[in-house]
């Protein structure tokens, strides 16, 4: 019986648990949208500090922050609006103002893909523009916003050649909002798995 309950307390683990160092770097974690408006603030405050109050409007009015957010790489790819949330704090040298949860809001838009293809059938690209499944629309400020095209492109050879093809098309195409309030201002192309192909200005 001595053996029995030994083998027990052995089997639920003495002294500390095997997994307590990963369940306490999990509590304390920052979230990832905190982060990514972190990195954006310290993006835009350099652009402050390096070109004064002139680089708020820059990167307000001209969209800087959301062009930028598109350079951040990882810093920014898990919610671009918070990254340029923060960025736009830091041009206008505000406090942090930290994000309760993510910014990003991410909307399908099948009426604006529909004419997109009825679009390229009349140029004649319909087949280049069939390998789109989504049009996604990614608020990222109360004004801006990108547009994701979720494609079956993978990363190979000929994804990538084939993804800056399609967004040159979009761009040919987009003339104005299309019925979307706000401003566009990059147009993704993003790969089966969701993964970034290809990014344009719009």
């Amino acid at each position: 019986m001595t053996v029995a309950v030994l083998v027990g307390l052995a089997g639920c683990g003495g002294g500390e648990p095997l997994d307590g160092p990963a369940v306490e770097s999990r509590s304390s974690a920052v979230p990832e949208h905190v982060a990514a408006y972190r990195a954006g603030y310290g993006v835009g405050k350099a652009v402050y500090d390096s070109s004064g109050k002139g680089a708020a409007v820059r990167e307000t009015v001209w969209g800087g922050c959301t062009r930028r957010a598109l350079e951040a790489g990882s810093a920014a790819e898990a919610d671009r609006g918070s990254w340029v949330r923060g960025c736009l704090n830091g041009v206008a040298n505000s406090p942090e103002q930290l994000p309760t949860g993510p910014v990003t809001k991410r909307t399908t838009n099948g009426e604006m893909l529909e004419r997109f293809r009825a679009w390229a059938r009349t140029k004649g690209e319909a087949q280049e523009v069939d390998h789109v499944r989504t049009l996604v629309t990614a608020q990222l400020t109360e004004r801006d916003y990108d547009i994701e095209l979720s494609t079956d492109y993978s990363a190979g050879s000929s994804g990538k050649p084939a993804a800056e093809s399609l967004a040159r098309r979009f761009v040919e195409w987009w003339d104005g909002d299309h019925g979307v309030a706000g401003t566009a201002r990059n147009v993704l192309v993003l790969e089966a798995d969701g993964k970034r192909l290809t990014a344009q200005r719009i």
